[in-house]
């Protein structure tokens, strides 16, 4: 008998994430010079010609702006270099996304941003390194999704609370997928995995429990009553060079991550774990696993984080100098290079996105986990 279905919808790392942190990539605010009013831009405005209206709508438009407290990216002057610590490896996604925002922090401010790789226990390892650091907006961490939400449901003992960050914003928000390998297996589709499973035990790669592949997988599978063992590794990447080389027969990873594999025509993504058919590669449409009877969907979700104590307005500045990188030729060069497909929405909807999902989370843990 089929077990609940159970829709995991982690809007926003994972990120690394989780329906995702924001959905596309947030415009940089408009805001007023520092220290100008909004009376003085008016003003400025009606001295250059520029016809005003003096509707209630304009007037309470004017009033949210200058409430809103935005400021520009000048209105930080880091002391120091920057110190971003990345709780994945070096090579990785993550990693590869935290050296050009870190590019982007040192080009604004002349400093230098140090990649500091800070590996294991979830994010815990590196969280710890922040927490030991004076509260300042250039000691900062990437972060996923999974270590505030599956995480702490795997290792009782992992102390890390929302309460004790705040968010400078979202990076990435990206699909999760599960690809096999046909040259190895002869799988081509979901229907051709589920006649696989008949006769064999399914080994597939992701990361350990707790991690976002590993819950991924085992729902899915657990909803179509299909015996599978996972071979975990401590990055995606590891677990596709797995599939192509067959040492197990599939494995969950972003769409960015398998993108050269699938146009290399070595691995085949069989279905996305989202709302929508995945159209990102050429001539390929991916069904989602809902179309296939499996109501289980999930975006990574990574961000930009530092310690709670932190100056609010000088980490609104350097999310403001993120914004202004983002609208550059060098940055949409190093994006394109990297696939790379920024999500920068603000610290407030990261850190909704991850509430919203921790319910979701204990659900999943309970259904699949607890036995």
């Amino acid at each position: 008998m089929k077990r609940k279905m159970l829709a995991l919808a982690m809007a926003g790392w994972m990120v690394f994430s989780l329906t995702a942190c924001g959905n596309g990539q947030t415009a940089p605010a408009t805001t007023a010079a520092p220290g100008e009013t909004a009376t003085e831009k008016a003003a400025d405005n009606k001295d250059t010609g520029e016809q005003e209206t003096q509707t209630g709508e304009k007037e309470e438009s004017d009033t949210k702006e200058a409430a809103s407290g935005a400021v520009s990216a000048d209105s930080f002057a880091p002391a120091k270099d920057f110190n971003i610590r990345v709780p994945f490896a070096a090579g990785g996604s993550a990693d590869t996304i935290a050296r050009i925002i870190g590019q982007g922090l040192q080009k604004t401010y002349g400093k230098s941003a140090v990649i500091n790789n800070l590996t294991g226990a979830n994010g815990a390892i590196a969280a710890t390194d922040l927490n030991g650091a004076k509260a300042d907006a250039t000691e900062l961490m990437v972060g996923g999704i999974a270590m505030f939400t599956l995480a702490p449901l795997f290792n009782k003992d992992l102390n890390l609370s929302m309460d004790d960050y705040q968010f400078v914003c979202s990076l990435v928000s990206e699909d999760q997928m599960l690809f096999v390998a046909p040259g190895n297996s002869g799988i081509e589709d979901w229907a051709g995995l589920e006649e696989y499973a008949k006769n064999n035990r399914v080994i597939y790669g992701a990361n350990a429990p707790g991690g976002a592949t590993h819950m991924l997988q085992t729902m899915l599978f657990g909803e179509a009553g299909i015996e599978a063992e996972a071979v975990t590794s401590d990055g995606s990447a590891k677990d596709l060079l797995a599939v192509a080389g067959g040492n197990v027969v599939c494995a969950a990873a972003t769409s960015s991550l398998g993108a050269q594999y699938v146009e290399e025509g070595t691995l085949v993504p069989i279905l996305v774990f989202s709302e929508e058919p995945y159209t990102g590669y050429e001539g390929i449409e991916v069904p989602t696993a809902k179309s296939l009877g499996y109501d289980v969907v999930f975006k990574t979700c990574n961000f930009l984080m530092t310690q709670k104590d932190t100056s609010p307005e000088n980490v609104a500045a350097i999310y403001q100098a993120i914004l202004d990188y983002s609208e550059t030729d060098e940055f949409r060069e190093l994006a394109a290079n990297a696939s790379y497909i920024p999500d920068l929405s603000d610290g407030e909807t990261v850190e909704k996105t991850i509430r919203d999902a921790e319910a979701m989370c204990q659900e999943a843990y309970d259904t699949y986990y607890v036995k």
